[in-house]
Order: structure tokens, then sequence, then C-alpha cells
């Protein structure tokens, strides 16, 4: 098999199988957008596939000062994917390419970065505001961020819902979720979600949204015009970040750039769990396969209050 570089016809396509029906479909649409950006990137900088040890090595060289090391970890993904569909020996397993990797992540690694989980206290906040607005806009928003926000619903759920995917009963409502990151074959898992108070029912919100916006059917958060005409486009998955981090700057909340779309569903965990919900009803509702993933959120939120320095506040001796 030729070399692929960047100029040349093949590379228009440069993850292997990409015509492959089935392959396509056991791939979720964003991890192959994925790959095919980092292979890209990969090329760009000179090198060719398949590639060798050496010029992984000289690639993770030049971009370990600029780049954090998570993100050449993950580049590394790609190009392991790439070779391995191909039928070629992985580079990225070979010894002084591991050992670089590691020699980088020592001398370079950076803390990860974690949304903000949204409190209760903030989303009142949040939706007060919205309440006081008279537009097309802020009943949108609001119905958006409460629903994400009691349905743990991650930005792809949220933003690819539909109307026909949401029945309204006595109790509340049941969405049901057709395919997500964690049912890629698409089963679909129902998310219940009940009345609540009037400032942060989502049942009722959706239900002001639906009347508001005059649409039944199709996509459920859909783009407006600069105008406030409803448009037939759903938001894009990019969307509820800035509309989060906007409102959030419009009610006066200070931090507001610490927050984003995953703010929602951590913020789910965080509260229901700081209020006493158990954690498998958190992990159930929530659609997580990880529990550590779970207790980490939670473990999180209660930081302060599990400290070990509150006993020797408590200390009268």
């Amino acid at each position: 098999m030729a070399k692929l570089t960047m100029g040349s016809k093949e590379n228009e396509l440069p993850v292997a199988d990409e015509h492959d029906t089935y392959v396509q479909a056991a791939t979720a649409d964003n991890t192959r957008r994925a790959y095919r950006a980092g292979i890209k990137h990969f090329m760009e900088q000179g090198n060719e596939l398949p590639a060798t040890p050496d010029m992984v090595v000289n690639y993770l060289k030049a971009l370990a000062t600029s780049h954090n090391p998570r993100t050449l970890e993950q580049r590394m993904v790609h190009v392991r994917q790439w070779h391995r569909l191909s039928g070629h020996p992985d580079p990225t397993q070979d010894p002084v390419v591991k050992k670089t990797m590691r020699g980088i992540a020592r001398l370079h690694g950076q803390a990860k970065h974690q949304a903000l989980a949204l409190r209760l206290d903030v989303l009142d906040q949040l939706m007060q505001y919205l309440k006081e607005q008279d537009s097309l806009l802020a009943i949108r928003n609001r119905a958006l961020i409460l629903v994400g926000f009691f349905g743990a619903l991650r930005r792809s759920e949220l933003v690819s819902l539909h109307w026909e995917q949401v029945e309204f009963v006595k109790e509340g409502m049941i969405i049901t979720l057709q395919r997500s990151k964690t049912d890629q074959v698409g089963e679909g898992a129902p998310c219940v979600i009940p009345f609540g108070n009037d400032l942060r029912c989502p049942v009722r919100a959706l239900l002001a949204w639906q009347k508001a916006s005059r649409v039944w059917e199709g996509p459920m958060f859909r783009q407006l015009s600069k105008t406030g005409t409803v448009r037939k486009p759903a938001i894009s998955a990019q969307h509820v970040s800035r509309i989060l981090k906007q409102v959030i700057h419009d009610a006066g909340i200070p931090n507001g750039e610490g927050y984003s779309a995953h703010s929602l569903r951590r913020g789910f965990a965080t509260e229901s769990s700081r209020l006493g919900a158990p954690l498998a009803a958190i992990k159930k509702h929530g659609r997580w396969k990880s529990t550590k993933m779970v207790i980490e959120y939670i473990e999180a939120g209660r930081q302060f209050e599990d400290s070990a320095v509150n006993v020797l506040f408590d200390f009268s001796g």
C-alpha cells in the first residue's frame, strides 16, 4: 500500500474503512470526526501514513510544550486506530514512543479542568432571571436548562431531542432517549421527570416552550433568528455551553466562564446526592455506566462538608 501524504487524493478519507457501512455504524459520529481531525493534524505536521515510531516521537516532541499531554494521548489513540484498522504495525506501541509520552506527561502535565457543577441556588437565580424576561429566547433557554439539568442529559442528547420523544403524563413527562453515548445500538432509555415547583419545573417550562414556539414535531430546541422567529434546525451541541454562559452572565452570577453544558449533568449528580438521593438512583437516572464517575461528582460537591478540617473547628479542648 502506498504511503498517504497530505497531497495525496487518498487522504481525503484518512480513516481506514471509512466506506464500510458496518464499521461506520460501530463508531459514533463524534468519534469518527475526532479520528479524522486527529489524523489530519498528524499529517499536517509533515508525517505520512503508515507512520514509523520515529515520526511519532518527533511529532510528540514538536508539540510537547504547546499541547496538553491529554490531547497528545488522544492523538495517539487516533494514530493507533488508523494503523490497526489498516492492518499496519502500530507505531504508538513502540517502547520509545511510550517513554516519550510518559516524559511529556511528567514534565508538562496540567491539572484536569472540570466544569463547575450548577448548584440549585444558582439554578433558581437563572430561572428567576429568565422568568422576568418577556421573550421567546428566554422561554426556550429556560426549558433547555431545566430539561438538561433534571434529565441529567449530555449536550448531544439535549440538542438531538425531538418532540416525538416526549410523552406528557399526569405525573410529569417521559423522554425516550433513542441513542446516546452509552446506548450506541439505539435500544432507547426512558428519562422520567416529574413535575416540580413552579420556579424550577422542567415539565411546565417545556410545555411553555412548546406553546410559545408553536412547534409540536421535529427538533425540540431550535435555533431562533435575530428577529425572534423559530427556525427549523436544532441548536448545536456547542450552543448549549454558550447559552448557559450567556444566561449566567446576564443574570449577574460570577465565575460564568467556569460553567459549561456539562455543568447541568454534573450539577444534577452533585445536588441530588447532597439532598439524599441514593447512589444507585442517581446512576440509573443519569444513565452512567461508571460508578466511579458518579462518585467523583458527588465527592466534589461534598468536599467542604466532608473535610477533616471541620472536626478541628468543633474541638473545644
